[in-house]
């Protein structure tokens, strides 16, 4: 008679064993379930993000529709730093020279960041006289 006992105590200590685990996983993963959409709070649909840059364009490249601007620091965005940032057209990159110092928006809207309303607040000097093109 005790061994039948052993055996159902040892069985049923081992069945214990083996689903317990099963069980708090399985228990653990409804507690962590996502609300019904009815039940989530509502969230505004995020546009895209504006903010002012000025800055001393560095370089312009046409065919990448590109211009690579030396920064002053973007409050709330990014400490002042040299990047390219893109242009959707490529009419916006016509009046620019480099070393004009200019003002623009920097549109972020998800992994999209671009450049839009380029003004040149001051033109760049002209070459000295006698200097040749691209040579300094």
């Amino acid at each position: 008679m005790r061994d039948r006992r052993s055996t159902d105590f040892k069985t049923t200590f081992l069945l214990v064993l083996l689903f317990a685990p099963v069980s708090l996983s399985i228990g653990a993963a409804g507690c962590s379930a996502p609300k019904p959409a009815a039940e989530q709070p509502a969230q505004p649909a995020q546009g895209p993000k504006r903010y002012v840059l000025t800055g001393r364009v560095v370089s312009i490249d046409k065919a990448k529709m590109q211009v690579t601007v030396d920064g002053a620091d973007i409050p709330d965005f990014m400490s002042a730093m040299t990047m390219g940032y893109d242009v959707k057209s490529a009419d916006a990159l016509e009046p620019l020279s480099p070393e004009d110092q200019i003002k623009a928006d920097v549109v972020v809207n998800g992994n999209d960041v671009h450049l839009e309303n380029i003004v040149v607040t001051k033109k760049a000097p002209p070459p000295p006289a006698g200097s040749k093109p691209g040579k300094q």
